[in-house]
């Protein structure tokens, strides 16, 4: 009898010592959650797996994105993974791009106000695969790229920021995209695809080579990187900007299209550009038609931020003249908006075999475009 006495008496003390220790951590133990790697200056590769681990305590479910430096881009890399695993096993997608500012952030699945999150201390690197040649790159990616020893190559590429229609000019975008290409470890000189009132694309820059994005897609044996060929000389790369969604759909990345391809900010390519009264493009038009032409493409040489011109709409009494522009039907239409040339996706997103880009979209001067910026 004292024999089962005691049995019961262990067994009583086990579950109180186990309850107590449940309520301490319940009430005492306070929640968290810590990632321990990468934490900072790793250097990983694409198409590699790679360990992400973490500590937490009292977190059911965690959720792993990827972001980078000053962008505003996320990619998702784990969801609802159970935080006492304490570790993720990453294979890093093939065609990640290769960066040096690249950062995890882990936090509580679903995300709310007040949940723990926790970030890498530094950035980490992730570099591009490593191939026998560029020819096998273009075979795995059913696109060409090239070699970085390849003669006359026109390195371009599209700015991570977006700016307004105020650059502060020509000699204002170029330096924006100066100082991106320097931050990138770009070496030359480097100036905006961008034209005004006075200057055209075509006249300001050196456009003669072979255009490629200036990021490389991977590495050599040798020491070479390959390059996306992008277009075999400029009237190969313009059409790029033309083409049917498609059609550059076999050749891009759906986001790369729609965030940053069809929002550039372009003005003045060519001859063949408008100089003037532009129709805004707009999903939604406005009820006042005088809102939806423009009397300037080039957000007046690229110094305005607004929407419509000073003084609109006039207060009673006061007579404001406005540029007067024609409609398709030869209807003269009062010009309030400010707009300028800007590449777009054109069509009914319910029909995407019917979209199509366009160079040469009016876009209010308010709006957040980026520059796609050319080494000279």
């Amino acid at each position: 009898m004292k024999k089962k006495t005691l049995i019961w008496l262990s067994v009583l003390t086990v579950i109180a010592i186990g309850i107590g220790v449940g309520i301490y951590y319940y009430f005492f133990v306070e929640k968290s959650l810590r990632l321990t790697s990468p934490n900072g200056k790793e250097t990983w590769e694409a198409n590699r797996t790679y360990q992400i681990t973490w500590k937490a305590r009292k977190i059911g479910k965690v959720g792993i994105m990827l972001i980078k430096e000053g962008s505003k881009d996320t990619e998702w890399i784990a969801k609802e993974v159970p935080a006492l695993d304490g570790k993720y096993d990453w294979n890093i997608f093939v065609w990640q791009e290769p960066r040096e500012d690249y950062k995890i952030v882990i936090f509580e699945y679903l995300w709310q106000e007040g949940n723990k999150i926790d970030y890498t201390d530094d950035n980490f690197t992730i570099l591009g695969p490593e191939f026998a040649s560029c020819d096998t790159l273009s075979v795995e990616k059913e696109w060409p790229y090239v070699p970085s020893d390849y003669p006359n190559l026109r390195k371009v590429f599209i700015t991570a920021q977006s700016f307004t229609g105020n650059l502060q000019g020509l000699e204002g975008a170029d330096k924006k995209c100066q100082e991106q290409a320097e931050s990138e470890g770009f070496q030359g000189t480097w100036k905006a695809f961008l034209g005004s009132d006075q200057t055209l694309i075509v006249d300001r820059l050196n456009l003669d080579g072979i255009f490629v994005d200036a990021r490389s897609a991977g590495t050599l044996p040798e020491g070479k990187t390959c390059y996306q060929l992008w277009g075999r000389n400029f009237e190969d790369f313009l059409k790029k900007l033309s083409d049917s969604l498609i059609i550059n759909k076999e050749k891009f990345e759906d986001t790369f299209l729609q965030r940053e391809f069809s929002n550039i900010w372009l003005g003045r390519i060519n001859q063949e550009s408008k100089r003037d009264c532009t129709a805004v493009f707009a999903k939604f038009p406005p009820v006042d038609p005088s809102k939806t032409y423009s009397f300037t493409t080039t957000c007046q040489n690229w110094t305005a931020d607004r929407e419509v011109v000073s003084g609109y709409p006039p207060i009673a009494g006061q007579t404001i003249e406005f540029a007067i522009c024609y409609n398709p039907q030869g209807k003269a239409v009062k010009a309030a908006a400010l707009s300028g040339l800007s590449s777009g996706l054109v069509g009914s997103e319910n029909a995407p075999e019917t979209q199509f880009f366009s160079p040469s979209l009016g876009k209010l001067c308010n709006a957040d475009q980026k520059l796609l910026c050319v080494q000279q």
